[in-house]
């Protein structure tokens, strides 16, 4: 399972995350999922979880780096450059 957190300061906002795995060609999407993001305060976040099942492909590759990419839905943005993340790469073994 992979969790997306998102942090949420000023207004309750719609959102839709992209979820992208590595290749040997770059990076390819595999989830996408609209959600209502909550203002919260300090440095809490919102917590989104997609399910990922590691592939032959995967385990060739040797690691996996996962993206995430939150794009705010009829709203302006004012920090786009902040609605990215990219994980650290995963060891798969076959």
């Amino acid at each position: 399972m992979l969790v997306v957190g998102l942090t949420n300061h000023r207004y309750p906002e719609t959102i839709r995350i992209d979820l992208y795995r590595s290749t040997a060609s770059g990076y390819v999407q595999f989830a996408s999922s609209t959600q209502s993001v909550p203002v919260r305060s300090g440095n809490r976040t919102s917590d989104y979880a997609f399910n990922y099942t590691f592939t032959g492909d995967d385990a060739a590759l040797g690691k996996i780096t996962f993206r995430a990419v939150a794009t705010i839905l009829n709203a302006r943005d004012a920090l786009p450059a902040d609605n990215e993340a990219i994980s650290l790469p995963t060891k798969v073994t076959r």
